[in-house]
């Protein structure tokens, strides 16, 4: 052991006998943070004297201090998150503390007239001592504040799950909702969406939450059955381009489940015509009306299209002519323009599309049933 070394067990010694009024000093200085004051009077105690045992043993030299100063640091740090404790306010007092025992040193190594060298050896220590553990108390601070984010995410999504599944009672929604701001009396929005065009689920929910917030209430959104799902505080005005989201409402809290049966019905529907972008109801009851008829569909498909697709050659063309035709608003010029085609083509397909089938595309019923077997195709194997 060197001399320097042999001057600072000395010290350490003196520090180590002045234990308790060393205790008692940073107990005053502790409570001079408002935030420690809430901490145990006991609790506290038992800290500042680990933070002698801290200074004595690296004054001495130590390589390692005692395991359980160490651990028992870390659940330090952890308490005094649990306690509310700010984590600027734990690094200002730690820092406090280890200054007023580093100060101590400076005066007991004066009275002892040790060495200059001596003298700056021990302080450097004390130094790398403050900074090591303060590091160790944000990092137990750090980990407590994401243990307690993910268990904040857990409780919200598992309130969410039950909400969408209809599993809780009425007074376990009143309760559990009052924490999202969900109430009963006021009105909400469903929805069910996922990504379509590339981009996973996970990068949809932060996306969908920036679309749908609002004043009227933060977004409750999480991954259900591999899709985005949850309640919102108003209809969205958009939805990202790579998504196709089913949206219902306005619900009341109680009405919460039944609208999202029904977002989730439209959801599998609209996937059905491969749509994207921000589907409601009211967007597409004609085809949701085919789309849950597959036998009245089939009938028509029997009808109108079997009998044209059994021409081959020519049997696609025509019913791709009809569609455009329909979807051109029945003008020949625009459906013509649409395929490329002259119109005379066109009324050509059309005539040939009467005489397959015995339709007459100027009858009103005709047409509505014409545009049901067409919209059948889209989603039925029958192709």
């Amino acid at each position: 052991m060197s001399s320097e070394d042999q001057e600072l067990v000395t010290v350490a010694l003196r520090m180590e006998q002045a234990t308790p009024r060393l205790v008692d000093q940073q107990l005053t200085a502790l409570r001079r943070f408002h935030s420690y004051r809430r901490v145990p009077e006991e609790d506290l105690r038992r800290s500042c004297e680990r933070n002698v045992v801290r200074v004595v043993t690296s004054l001495r030299g130590a390589a390692r201090l005692p395991p359980e100063i160490i651990e028992d640091e870390r659940q330090s740090g952890r308490r005094r998150a649990l306690q509310g404790i700010p984590s600027d306010d734990v690094v200002e007092a730690y820092r406090a503390v280890l200054g007023l025992l580093r100060d101590e040193f400076l005066a007991e190594a004066a009275k002892m007239s040790i060495p200059l060298e001596s003298v700056l050896l021990g302080t450097r220590r004390l130094w790398e001592l403050t900074d090591r553990f303060s590091s160790e108390l944000v990092s137990a601070r750090h980990q407590v504040d994401l243990d307690l984010v993910r268990r904040e995410e857990r409780e919200r999504l598992t309130f969410l799950h039950n909400v969408l599944a209809g599993t809780l009672r009425e007074n376990e929604l009143v309760e559990g909702g009052s924490a999202y701001g969900i109430r009963p009396g006021r009105q909400y929005w469903v929805l069910r969406g996922r990504s379509v065009h590339g981009g996973t689920t996970e990068e949809l929910v932060p996306r969908l939450t920036r679309a749908t917030a609002s004043r009227a209430l933060a977004p409750l959104l999480g991954i259900v059955g591999g899709d985005v799902a949850g309640v919102i505080g108003q209809r969205p005005d958009h939805v990202p381009s790579n998504a196709l989201v089913a949206v219902d409402g306005p619900v009341t809290a109680s009405e919460l489940h039944r609208s999202f049966v029904d977002a989730t019905n439209l959801l599998d529907i609209a996937v059905q015509y491969e749509m994207h972008g921000l589907v409601e109801v009211a967007d597409m009851p004609m085809r949701i009306a085919v789309a849950q008829n597959d036998r009245l569909g089939r009938t028509l498909y029997d009808k109108y299209i079997a009998p044209v697709l059994a021409e081959s050659g020519i049997g696609e063309t025509v019913v791709d002519s009809v569609r455009a035709y329909l979807d051109g608003r029945r003008s020949i010029p625009v459906a013509a323009r649409t395929l490329n085609v002259h119109v005379n083509t066109l009324r050509y397909r059309l005539e040939r599309f009467e005489s397959m089938t015995g339709a007459d595309l100027g009858d009103t019923v005709t047409i509505l049933e014409v545009w049901w077997a067409l919209q059948y195709t889209l989603i039925s194997t029958e192709r």
